[in-house]
């Protein structure tokens, strides 16, 4: 089922903001999934010119990656909430490319099951990793910051040092939010779990994207502190 109209709610609420940045929503009580055109065209497709659907979307991962895909998606239909994956696909014309996809799963009302997965799908296999870095670095009081937020990527989700900062460089372009201020969002939420155990996949994935909807964090946050 095609779906050209983009979907109601939280995964619509943010417009596309590049060539690079694809969309895309899965009912998954319906079984039906909308992708934006950015996404058809970074798969390889004309806009609308192949059915979006489950298998069509893991088709083209790329068959080294794909423990690790299993491993995020399995977490969010069975947990909910904000995750990302930094790997490759292949796409319809055999062309490989490094992607991250962040987004979310939404729970039901009485937090029984994910009702649909959203997200955004972000190509970072351009080579302008190192320009990004330097303009990042430019703005940043020093690299231990930074060095310090891969860090946690690097020991968590088990990554290399150039796919941590393309999961902080996939955030910043999905939502739009300047690299260095979710950097400096990320050491306070470090700096506020001092002394606490360390830190799982699930509650990195929901710090990064704490730090990517900083106004939607600090009305939940607030309402959470209210007194009833």
């Amino acid at each position: 089922m095609h779906l050209k109209d983009a979907p109601t709610g939280r995964a619509a609420a943010v417009s596309e903001l590049s060539d690079d940045v694809g969309r895309f929503h899965w009912d998954i009580v319906a079984d039906t999934w909308w992708w934006s055109n950015a996404l058809y065209v970074l798969y390889g497709y004309e806009p609308y010119s192949v059915e979006p659907d489950l298998e069509r979307f893991l088709q083209h991962k790329h068959p080294a990656d794909m423990a690790r895909i299993d491993s995020v998606f399995a977490r969010s239909l069975s947990q909910g909430g904000p995750f990302s994956c930094y790997h490759r696909i292949i796409d319809a014309r055999g062309a490989q490319r490094t992607v991250v996809v962040v987004g979310a799963g939404d729970r039901d009302v009485d937090d029984t099951r994910t009702v649909a997965i959203h997200g955004f799908m972000v190509d970072v296999t351009a080579s302008d990793r190192e320009a990004t870095r330097t303009a990042l670095e430019a703005v940043l009081r020093t690299r231990a910051g930074i060095e310090q937020v891969k860090g946690a990527l690097m020991l968590v989700h088990g990554l290399d040092a150039d796919a941590a900062f393309d999961i902080l460089r996939g955030h910043s372009q999905a939502y739009n939010r300047k690299l260095s201020a979710l950097v400096a969002d990320m050491l306070v939420a470090f700096r506020q779990r001092s002394g606490s155990d360390s830190i799982t996949p699930s509650q990195l994935d929901q710090m990064l994207w704490d730090a990517a909807h900083p106004t939607e964090h600090y009305r939940t946050t607030r309402r959470s502190a209210s007194p009833a």
